[in-house]
């Protein structure tokens, strides 16, 4: 979902930092300027650090990168150089939706004036997200639904400069051809109603959204 060059790649919560590796190891492909991979466990870092500086040359044939500990809610976008000027990609995964948001008005927060696109897969509350990013701004660049082992993720690729409305149930990622499809929509209906017979949770409005996708394209069912 990389299409294009950025002057500075943020791998955020990178763990053993193997998707930060990868486009270091394809540079080629994805002619990037410096990769950053981040993470706050100290002993996860030092790890990265390590095997990066054995697996990769210090030459230009891997490209740039650098190690960061820290909180990513506290990025140095604007020490990077020719911040304002620069392109950022900030890649976040596998953090819960609650979280996700939290980090991205921080970020924003933190590094006001940067270009800032973000490429964001939490692992719940997609809605949610969603709904935060259309209310900070935010249009679609590209999104996907993936399957893999037995748990689906919406990969949403967003930037403020994008004119494409972001939908809060997603438009690009859906073929309901697909029998995958399919079932991730269904999983995702049963998951609100169940949701509903709570009084408390107001999810009307999310189960009418999803419903709609799901009349769209009846004979697909």
């Amino acid at each position: 979902m990389v299409q294009k060059p950025y002057d500075h790649l943020w791998d955020c919560c990178c763990d053993h930092g193997y998707l930060g590796q990868s486009f270091l190891t394809e540079r080629d492909k994805y002619s990037l300027g410096i990769v950053h991979l981040v993470d706050i466990v100290p002993a996860l870092m030092n790890e990265v650090s390590a095997r990066l500086n054995v697996e990769l040359s210090a030459s230009e044939t891997h490209g740039k990168w650098q190690v960061h500990c820290l909180d990513v809610a506290k990025l140095p976008i604007t020490s990077t150089e020719y911040a304002k000027d620069a392109s950022h990609l900030v890649i976040i995964a596998g953090v819960g939706g609650d979280l996700l948001v939290e980090l991205i008005q921080a970020i924003e927060q933190n590094n006001r004036g940067c270009l800032i696109e973000f490429l964001l897969c939490p692992v719940h509350h997609n809605y949610k997200v969603r709904q935060a990013l259309v209310a900070r701004g935010f249009g679609l660049v590209n999104e996907q639904l993936v399957e893999e082992n037995k748990r689906f993720y919406e990969i949403i690729h967003v930037a403020k400069n994008s004119h494409e409305p972001l939908s809060l149930v997603g438009s690009d990622m859906w073929d309901l051809s697909r029998p995958a499809d399919q079932r991730y929509l269904k999983e995702t209906l049963a998951h609100y109603h169940r949701m509903k017979q709570n009084p408390a949770q107001q999810v009307n409005d999310v189960i009418d959204a999803y419903t709609e996708l799901l009349s769209a394209e009846p004979s697909k069912f």
